[in-house]
């Protein structure tokens, strides 16, 4: 894994790329689970599927995906790559320190259109649709705003199911 900073407006994240995945598909649906432990509070969490042939940059809003930042203490959850802005908020913060938490960033994909959702614990938040350019290979990113140790992220998996849609003539 390998840590690098990034910026979304006031905030710098220290992101780690997990893994990178093909995903060449017209439709179907992605899954990224992973378990997190949060270790500093009050804190900003990132979350995303990242674009793997785009150049790495230091700005999270000049990379293509979806991703989304999570306030532990206010709950509040930002599309930070796409412009969505403020896309929920969660109820309930299951994210106390050091009680390991599901998370889990999905899309349904249907040519260029993405349809994200977010679950955190029990709790789940819809993204709005977004019409992405085509992105055939994706890295699982993860990230903390704090120094350093912010969070341990545990058992990742992606699931990947392809959609094989029959032309009829």
């Amino acid at each position: 894994m390998n840590m690098r900073a990034a910026r979304f407006e006031n905030q710098k994240f220290n992101v780690t790329r997990l893994h990178d995945a093909t995903i060449p598909m017209d439709s179907g649906e992605v899954v990224f689970e992973i378990e997190l432990r949060i270790l500093q509070p009050g804190q900003h969490l990132f979350f995303g599927l990242l674009d793997t042939q785009q150049p790495e940059s230091r700005v999270m809003t000049e990379h293509r995906g979806i991703g989304v930042s999570i306030d532990t203490d206010s709950g509040e959850v930002v599309d930070v790559l796409n412009g969505q802005g403020v896309i929920g908020y969660l109820n309930e913060l299951p994210m106390a320190p050091h009680i390991s938490t599901f998370m889990c960033l999905e899309f349904e994909k249907i040519k260029r259109i993405y349809i994200p959702k977010l679950t955190v614990g029990e709790e789940k938040i819809l993204h709005p649709a977004l019409h992405l350019a085509e992105l055939p290979a994706m890295s699982l990113v993860v990230g903390t705003t704090a120094l350093e140790n912010g969070a341990i992220y545990e058992n990742p998996h992606l699931m990947i199911k392809q959609r094989n849609h029959g032309i009829s003539t």
